[in-house]
């Protein structure tokens, strides 16, 4: 296992498409916070909300609910495809896999990439915070990771900068016009990460991680 040095390391998961391997290069630098950026859009899941967040930033013409749906069918066709024929892990870290498909369904598989990490850092080293529970309650998580990070007891001051501080990765206005993805999209996405999320509940034995409430 490597130690980690108290400081703080703030990263997606994954950061670009693909991770770092554990076991890689030097622990020297690595924090002791990890945080799952989960963009929520409208809709009820935060991982489902994710993805089509991030279809609608990186699209650039002809967005649409419609469009969205037959871009996360094709993608789901490679990926079972490459999964026929190699590892899970292999497929999930493929590049030229996660280059061909037209969404990024690899950056919500959190519980892979988790378990990676784990083989490398203790458990207790990480403290792993849901978004939405941070956007209902930026104070109650801060107080969190002040604690967890033993940083001492969090200021007025320092509390008031932190909720008024706007929000990043905002959907933007022209995106949020095309409203919700379909439900027939979000049946199959819920079907295709709902074996991932429930491993991820496990690991970090908190069912909140499951998104099984809609």
């Amino acid at each position: 296992m490597c130690p980690l040095p108290p400081s703080v390391l703030r990263f997606r998961l994954p950061a670009d498409g693909t991770p770092p391997v554990p076991g890689v290069g030097s622990c020297h630098g690595l924090g002791k916070v990890v945080r799952f950026h989960l963009r929520g859009g409208k809709i009820s899941a935060s991982f489902l909300g994710r993805l089509y967040s991030d279809y609608l930033y990186f699209a650039s013409s002809n967005k649409s609910a419609d469009d969205f749906h037959e871009k996360v069918t094709e993608a789901l066709q490679l990926f079972e495809a490459c999964v026929l024929d190699f590892s899970l892990r292999a497929c999930v870290y493929n590049n030229t896999l996660n280059n061909a498909m037209p969404v990024r369904l690899q950056v919500g598989l959190y519980a892979v990439y988790l378990l990676d990490w784990l083989t490398v850092f203790n458990r207790e080293q990480f403290l792993i915070l849901r978004l939405e529970d941070h956007a209902s309650s930026v104070k109650s998580t801060m107080h969190r990771v002040f604690q967890f990070l033993n940083l001492g007891p969090l200021s007025e001051k320092q509390e008031a900068l932190m909720t008024k501080s706007p929000a990043s990765n905002a959907r933007r206005p022209e995106d949020r016009s095309l409203g919700p993805m379909w439900p027939v999209t979000q049946k199959i996405l819920r079907d295709f990460y709902g074996p991932f999320n429930a491993r991820l509940a496990q690991v970090l034995a908190d069912e909140a991680f499951a998104w099984k409430k809609t």
